[in-house]
Parts: C-alpha cells; structure tokens; sequence
C-alpha cells in the first residue's frame, strides 16, 4: 500500500464517519415521537417573554402584537424588549405596541449575547418572579400555540426547550429556499432526532425556553460568544442539563435573500463553530468516555467537519479515485467505496427534504446546491484563516433590501 492510498483510506473513513452521523440523525428524526410528555393541565406557568433588539424599528411592533396574542391564560405571561443601544424608534414602537422596553445604553456591545445576558438578569430580578423565560428574535412570528407546547414539556420536567424555528419567506428567492432546506435539515430533523433518541437538542437563538432555576443556577456565561446560543447549549450538556425539543411550538422568521447579506451571518456562525471547538471539545471527549452519550453527541457534532465539506471531499475523492484507476495503478475497492459515499452525499439532502414534506421549490432550490456547498466551504475557510476578524453584524431584513 503505497502513502496516498493510505492517506485515502483515512479520508474515506472521516467522511463515512460523517456521513453515517448524519444518515443516523435523518433516521432518527424522520418523525416526532409521541407520547413522551404527559399533558398535565393542573399547573399553568407564567412567562416572561424576551426579545433583545437592536435596531428593530421595523418589524418589532408585528413580533411584540404576535406575542400578545399567545393562546395562554391572560396574566401569566409578559413581553419584555430589550432596546439595545437602539438608534432608530424601536423603544417607541415596541411600548406602543405593548412591551415593557428596557433601555440598554451602558456596558459592552456588539453582540447579542450581551443583550440576552443583561435582559435575563434584570427579569430573574423581577418581583413577578415568572416560572420562565423564553427569548425570541425581535422578526419571529410566533404561533398562537406556542406558550401551551412548551408548558407541557416543562411541567413534565423539563429544564430547558428548544422551540422550532421556521423559515417564514423561502418564496422570495433561491437563496431563501435553500435556506428552508438547510433549516429542515439542521433544526427539523436533527433536533427532532436528538429528543427522540434522549439526547439535548441544539438551541437556536429563538423560540429558547428556560426554567428560571436553570439561568439562577447556569448564568449565561456565553454573552461574549459570536454564537452565544448554541455555546451555552453546550455549556448546559456539560452540567448535566438537557434541552428538550418541541416540534409543536412554532416560530417563523425571515432568511437572508441575498448572498451578501447572509455571508455575514454565516461567518458568525462559523466562528462560533470554531471557538466552541477550541474550548470543549476536550471536556466534551473526557464526559464522553465516561459514558455520557449527550456529551458524546455534541463532540461528534463539534469534531467532525460540517456536511458540506464532507459532501465536497466525497465528490472530490471519487474525483481523484476515478483518474487513479484510468491513468494509475488505483484500487477498484477504494473507487468503489469513493463513489458510494458520493451518491449517499448527493442523496442526503434529498432524503431530508422528503422527510420534512418540503415544498416543490425546495427540490428546485438544490439545482444551486453545488454552489451553496462552495459557498459555506469557502467560509468555513475564511473562519480558521482570519477567525480574529470576525464580528457580529445585525442580519438585514428582506424588506430592508
């Protein structure tokens, strides 16, 4: 065997790796398991419900009237916004449409994190001292349901819920649409996957439910991350606590219709990704090896490559393999196996799509899912090249275009 077939078989099992991950969780979470709540109806929660905005002038008075008009008992929940260094009038919109506007103009800025921090430790200190808090993104438009989903899950036990997030305009574009399938993909199944097999789901940024004994005994410790939400996910996996998904509590937001207004966000995103990386993988490995299958799942999660540069380096491999075998001395076993984790890469998404019931348009929207692969490859580079620069930038709304 000569260095670079070996060097192939190492490549060939990191991405079977991977993509048997992904196929596990496809599996998995192909359909919500019911029956895993007992719907009790003796205790009603009251809530707080949060939403950090910066700058949200123009859609924080739709998302405030969308939350005041939850199907729950009048008096057990509130809507609080945390105007957060705003400069445009969304304190005036947000109170007039009926919030509680908290005014943040003091202390570090220039992440969300730092808003969700300061927000969650001024309700804890509340007088009405809420059972809950759930934050929410200042565009969500969340369903008339949404408090009732989760009271259910939280009165069974649970500490921490993870609500579904929707893309609420994969019509306007093809951008938007593959980011509907990648959303189906990436909260849909793999969340749904996770509850169904026991395991935390991810948390999102928004539709995020919290038992206030979590955030008294957990702070958010993760203010300063570039992905606060997802770190302090993590964080809560370490401490022994798992989050809860629920499929039923829905909470629709807009996607990026353009490229350059998404790349941005994707960067963020990506960094987080890396951060997280560099500061619990090895925790995460020392639980995992003691038997905690939670924190086995999330070091998966955070060490293997993400699915585009697996579905990339299957493509490439079988690339490679297949002028081997014409031109040079190439194994037929390894083209074999190359061209099978190809096909079961280009499959992937399409068999997620089908499991999620997605729209005709989201199979048209794979026609430019090369390109969206390069895309967030090419960022995922960019992220480990140059992670020091990379910042938090407010995402652009479609109707600011």
């Amino acid at each position: 065997m000569t260095l670079l077939q070996a060097l192939l078989i190492i490549l060939l099992t990191l991405i079977g790796v991977g993509l048997t991950y992904h196929y596990l969780l496809l599996i998995a979470g192909r359909a919500p398991r019911r029956g895993t709540a007992n719907k009790r109806a003796d205790a009603v929660l009251s809530f707080a419900l949060a939403v950090p905005a910066h700058d949200e002038e123009a859609v924080i008075g739709a998302t405030v009237q969308r939350l005041r008009q939850m199907d729950y008992p009048v008096g057990q929940f509130d809507v609080h916004v945390a105007a957060d260094y705003c400069t445009d009038g969304t304190a005036h919109v947000g109170r007039a449409a009926g919030a509680q506007v908290h005014m943040r103009d003091k202390g570090p800025r220039g992440r969300k994190g730092y808003a969700v921090d300061w927000l969650i430790h001024r309700l804890l200190d509340d007088p009405r001292r809420y059972d809950a808090i759930a934050i929410f993104d200042a565009d969500s438009r969340v369903d008339p349901g949404f408090l009732a989903a989760v009271s259910h899950l939280l009165t069974d036990g649970a500490q921490v819920v993870q609500g579904r997030h929707v893309i609420s305009n994969p019509e306007i574009g093809l951008f938007a649409s593959l980011a509907d399938a990648d959303m189906r993909l990436n909260n849909r199944i793999r969340n749904q996957a996770k509850e169904n097999l026991g395991l935390s789901a991810r948390l999102m940024g928004d539709a995020m439910v919290f038992r206030r004994e979590v955030l008294e005994r957990y702070p958010w410790l993760e203010a300063g991350s570039l992905t606060e939400d997802r770190a302090y996910g993590i964080y809560l996996v370490t401490q022994g606590v798992r989050v809860r998904f629920a499929p039923d509590a829905l909470s629709f937001g807009q996607a990026a219709s353009r490229w350059r207004d998404a790349t941005p966000q994707r960067l963020r995103w990506y960094g987080g990704a890396f951060d997280m990386q560099r500061r619990y993988l090895s925790t995460l490995g020392r639980l995992a090896l003691r038997g905690n299958w939670d924190a086995l799942d999330k070091f998966l999660e955070l060490a293997l490559p993400p699915f585009s540069l697996l579905a990339l380096g299957a493509a490439g491999l079988f690339a490679l393999q297949l002028l081997l075998f014409l031109f040079s001395n190439g194994l037929p076993a390894l083209l074999a196996i190359s061209a099978g984790l190809a096909v079961l890469a280009l499959l992937y998404p399409f068999f997620g799509l089908a499991a999620t019931g997605a729209p005709l348009r989201s199979y048209r929207a794979m026609l430019l899912g090369p390109v969206y692969l390069l895309w967030r490859v090419w960022i995922s580079l960019w992220v480990r090249l140059r992670y020091r620069s990379v910042t938090w930038i407010r995402t652009r709304r479609s109707g600011e275009l």
